[in-house]
């Protein structure tokens, strides 16, 4: 979309539906997020507000799947967020031995070496900082839907113009490839991993897989152009056949790049993990939270860490915020936290208005400066 004022003003002819349907967050904070939540004309949505301690008020609004109301327990594929949550877990495994710096070649059956760079290493702290050289072509675009082996994408046009080390491009592939190789890593899994280094220490009810989902998960759609059909079908996606257990470098390139699926309560809580030393030690979450690149040529308010987004803008808020935005099929998420004033949000929606100036979402914006705000 090249014209956002003209999407910003087509969005707002559409009809407002929705309403607030449980909450836990005081009155006045609860009517100003269904504003904006209406204001987005956002489809369904989960909301949770947390602080060093805890979740300190939730909300849900809408509908998960049409005719059936979002609770505040309802799951979300949590798209892009899913980015950070896998950064958590590598750091996890870096506390616990794992070298970021270190090449990762030999742990997968090919190679990840840029075909102009044919000797300069390619380690995880680049893919999760997506320096790595690659970038999502249309072997990418096209592979990933009919699932085509990791191998056979990396022969096409995977690989940006830049050498590895000496440029920045986000890269949905570099970000699932990070996933492949911490479970080479490992020798188990990655959601098997993700289990047990985050989800569970955590409490987190997550899963990479919708047919694992435990809950009610939500379908997302377009909003504008409306759409009846849903670009995520809950329901198809869950009656899919799980692929076999064990490691796969050549096909679980597609997990953890996007394909999160949790409440905004387990998200909430491993925004907390992020925000404040304990599941994390304090260096680690600094290491997280160090600049890599700016957004170069995407935004002017935002810098990559390890899997993280950095925010500075004091339109939004006079400290620098970090966590990450996801938005797919129409849904729009965001975790942002303040790790100085000790709160943050985790939103997940099923679908609403996409506009945004750079990178981050107008609906994203508006909740920061509601919660995180001065």
């Amino acid at each position: 979309m090249k014209n956002w004022a003209l999407y910003r003003t087509a969005l707002h002819l559409l009809p407002v539906r929705g309403r607030v349907r449980e909450s836990t967050l005081p009155g006045d904070a609860a009517a100003a997020a269904e504003r904006i939540l209406r204001k987005y004309r956002c489809a369904g949505a989960s909301l949770c507000v947390f602080g060093e301690s805890g979740i300190t008020g939730a909300l849900s609004f809408g509908d998960a799947r049409r005719g059936v109301p979002a609770r505040m327990d309802t799951v979300y594929r949590a798209a892009s967020v899913s980015k950070f949550v896998t950064a958590l877990g590598a750091m996890e495994m870096k506390e616990n031995g794992l070298d970021l710096d270190a090449d990762v070649n030999g742990l997968l059956p090919f190679s990840l070496r840029h075909r102009d760079a044919p000797d300069t290493p390619i380690t995880l702290r680049m893919l999760l900082t997506h320096t790595a050289g690659l970038r999502d072509g249309r072997a990418y675009t096209a592979g990933i839907v009919r699932g085509a082996p990791l191998s056979e994408i990396l022969q096409g046009d995977s690989f940006a113009p830049h050498l590895p080390g000496q440029g920045w491009e986000y890269s949905n592939l570099g970000g699932g490839i990070a996933g492949a190789v911490m479970e080479a890593a490992a020798g188990k899994d990655f959601e098997s991993l993700m289990q047990d280094t985050v989800f569970g220490p955590l409490g987190a009810d997550a899963t990479f897989y919708p047919q694992k989902v435990r809950g009610f998960l939500a379908d997302a759609r377009r909003i504008l152009p409306p759409s009846r059909k849903p670009g995520y079908d809950a329901a198809a996606r869950q009656a899919r056949p799980l692929p076999p257990p064990g490691t796969d470098a050549e096909r679980h390139y597609n997990l953890a790049h996007g394909s999160l699926c949790l409440s905004a309560e387990s998200l909430a809580k491993i925004g907390i993990a992020g925000m404040a030393p304990g599941f994390l030690t304090e260096e680690s979450l600094r290491e997280m939270r160090t600049s890599v690149s700016p957004f170069t040529g995407r935004a002017d308010n935002l810098w990559q860490g390890i899997g993280t987004f950095i925010l500075r803008d004091a339109h939004l808020c006079p400290r620098p915020l970090y966590g990450h935005q996801g938005m797919a099929y129409g849904a729009v998420h965001g975790l942002f936290f303040d790790p100085e004033a000790k709160r943050g949000y985790a939103l997940l929606t099923g679908g609403a208005g996409e506009a945004r100036r750079g990178v981050l979402a107008d609906l994203n914006a508006e909740m920061i400066r509601l919660f995180l705000g001065e």
